[in-house]
């Protein structure tokens, strides 16, 4: 049981216990009843620390991408724009979704109920991405044929649709072993299919 006289206590178990809800349920099914059950706190205490579900949502999108966004604002503000930082910038997603399979389950009900509030932080990581791209294509590092924000989009796609769909995929290509042992040899191969068609020619 939460010691409801730390509101630092409090408010995380009641994060812990909406995120989990919301990865098994998604945000429209989720409720505040069941999430202040898992939390062992009461409905009026949610309200108290997040006002809404809503915001309670929010909340848990922000504290599972905000360390990643933060660390790839980072990366962008303090390295010049090169395709080697698109690389790093690639990895460095491919890892945290490598790292954080909740993430990717939390993105695709986030898809499937037409969530588009990414939040600030997140549009900022965006915004930033596509003017390093343009600022590196300028520069003779990439391809100027091709749209940043296009380049951007299948950047993130190729990362995220393989942990959406490896086990499916490695099942019907009768890959054996585990499929997390496919990670690797997946990002090897999409590094060249990624930066053999952006390189300038």
């Amino acid at each position: 049981m939460v010691n409801k006289r730390d509101p630092e206590a409090t408010r995380a178990a009641i994060l812990a216990a909406a995120e989990d809800a919301f990865l098994e349920q998604g945000f429209a099914e989720a409720s505040t009843s069941d999430i202040a059950r898992r939390a062992g706190v009461t409905k009026s205490l949610i309200h108290h620390h997040f006002g809404s579900k809503q915001k309670l949502w929010t909340e848990v999108k922000v504290r599972r991408f905000g360390e990643y966004a933060q660390r790839q604002q980072n990366m962008l503000d303090q390295s010049t724009p090169t395709a080697e930082l698109l690389r790093e910038s690639l990895e460095l997603y491919f890892r945290f979704l490598q790292k954080t399979p909740q993430t990717v389950r939390l993105m695709a009900w986030m898809y499937l109920e037409g969530d588009n509030d990414c939040g600030d932080l997140d549009r900022a990581v965006l915004k930033n991405g596509v003017e390093t791209i343009r600022a590196a294509q300028e520069d003779g590092q990439l391809r100027k044929d091709v749209d940043p924000r296009y380049l951007l989009f299948s950047f993130l796609f190729l990362a995220q649709h393989w942990f959406q769909s490896r086990e499916h995929l490695c099942r019907d290509l009768e890959m054996e072993g585990p499929v997390e042992d496919r990670d690797e040899e997946y990002f090897e191969n999409m590094l060249k299919i990624f930066f053999e068609g952006v390189l300038p020619r």
